[in-house]
């Protein structure tokens, strides 16, 4: 199953608000909400089953308006606790697919591919590729939920690489560009931007971009 785990929209991004005026906020918002809108139009136009972890209820009833099969509200105090509450109310035996919500360039042919080389793994890991150079992870693939710890946040992909290492487990690591790319900082969305013939449906962003162009040189 792909789980996507969500801040409510007005919580996240605190280091991309930082560099755009107070009055950018709500655009902001709009860019990580369509952004994971796209992600679950993609997994739908797959039928892949999926579901949302948020501490926000008016997130998880859109999911469940828009499919999700399974959803779970945190507490929004952190990533790897949140994950980690919501898989005890999996199966144990569950595969899952943790996919982040700020990666505008996911598409069909990404999810395919990682379809394909889930069969031949434990453990996937892909690393996000965002202008801090912080060694996040962009997407998680576990055979069974416990093999690894959730250790999201900086440097994770290189700690989800060790732990692997140390228990034996049989991974891979891919570094996808663009899929794998985030939106993390303001150099981020000044690719986005730039890159937009990469998304497969530009038309939501390209509003929101234009309106973050104004309030600032982007």
């Amino acid at each position: 199953m792909i789980l996507i785990p969500i801040k409510d929209f007005f919580e996240t991004k605190t280091r991309i608000r930082a560099a755009f005026p107070a009055d950018s906020s709500r655009l902001i918002e709009n860019l990580v909400k369509v952004t994971y809108l796209q992600t679950i139009e993609t997994i739908n136009s797959l039928s892949y089953p999926f579901g949302v972890i948020s501490p926000s209820m008016s997130i998880i009833n859109q999911s469940r308006d828009l499919g999700a099969v399974f959803t779970y509200c945190d507490s929004g105090i952190d990533l790897n606790i949140a994950l980690l509450e919501a898989v005890q109310k999996l199966p144990p035996d569950q595969p899952i697919l943790v996919i982040m919500p700020d990666l505008p360039f996911i598409n069909q042919e990404f999810l395919q591919r990682l379809s394909n080389e889930i069969n031949t793994v434990d453990v996937l890991i892909i690393p996000s590729i965002s202008s801090d150079d912080s060694f996040g992870t962009a997407v998680l693939y576990l055979k069974h939920q416990s093999l690894l710890s959730f250790q999201f946040g900086s440097n994770s992909s290189r700690q989800f690489r060790a732990e692997a290492d140390q228990k034996n487990l049989k991974y891979r690591i891919l570094h996808l560009d663009p899929y794998a790319r985030d939106l993390d900082t303001f150099v981020d969305i000044q690719y986005l931007r730039q890159h937009l013939s990469l998304v497969s449906d530009p038309n939501p962003f390209i509003e929101i971009l234009r309106n973050l162009e104004l309030t600032t040189s982007l």
